[in-house]
């Protein structure tokens, strides 16, 4: 039984005093005749209504009348929740548009954001390599110097001491 029919019978039934239509002329919209009457069996068997005047007229139980308003409620909360059901796709179809549209562009923005960090990267290591060679070959020459002039001061610590007047004999 569909939830859209059910609730146009149950406005029709509150609206018109329960009636029971014996000719499909006077039935409510997009209902057929068998439609209306199996909703009638149907509602009759959950003990919602009951019969008066030979099944020609039907009235309210109690248990209707309180399931009636839980119904109307439920169905109009599914018509609510299809409908946000429904925009939540839209929306969603929306942003995946936006996504395939902008994806490439971002793509192509973020490869070379890559390879330039890469590049600079490799000249970052490139050149601390650079500077600490410079830095040994500094330290090596400064080494070197050392053993120059601890070379010259030996041998002049040398000579001093065995020509001491090597200057005065001159």
């Amino acid at each position: 039984m569909d939830d859209e029919k059910l609730n146009i019978v149950l406005d029709f039934i509150i609206n018109n005093d329960f009636p029971l239509i014996d000719s499909p002329e006077h039935l409510p919209e997009n209902i057929g005749f068998r439609e209306y009457i199996s909703i009638i069996e149907f509602l009759e068997n959950k003990q919602y209504i009951e019969s008066i005047d030979n099944d020609l007229m039907y009235s309210l139980t109690d248990v209707g009348f309180v399931n009636f308003k839980i119904l109307k409620k439920n169905i109009a909360q599914q018509g609510t929740d299809e409908l946000a059901e429904r925009n939540k796709l839209h929306n969603e179809s929306v942003m995946s548009g936006w996504k395939r549209k902008t994806f490439w562009y971002i793509f192509v923005l973020g490869l070379f954001g890559g390879i330039y960090s890469g590049i600079d990267l490799f000249n970052k290591i490139t050149s601390s390599k650079e500077v600490q060679e410079k830095q040994l070959t500094k330290q090596e020459m400064e080494s070197e110097l050392s053993k120059l002039r601890t070379l010259i001061l030996s041998q002049k610590s040398q000579d001093s001491l065995k020509n001491p007047n090597f200057e005065l004999n001159k």
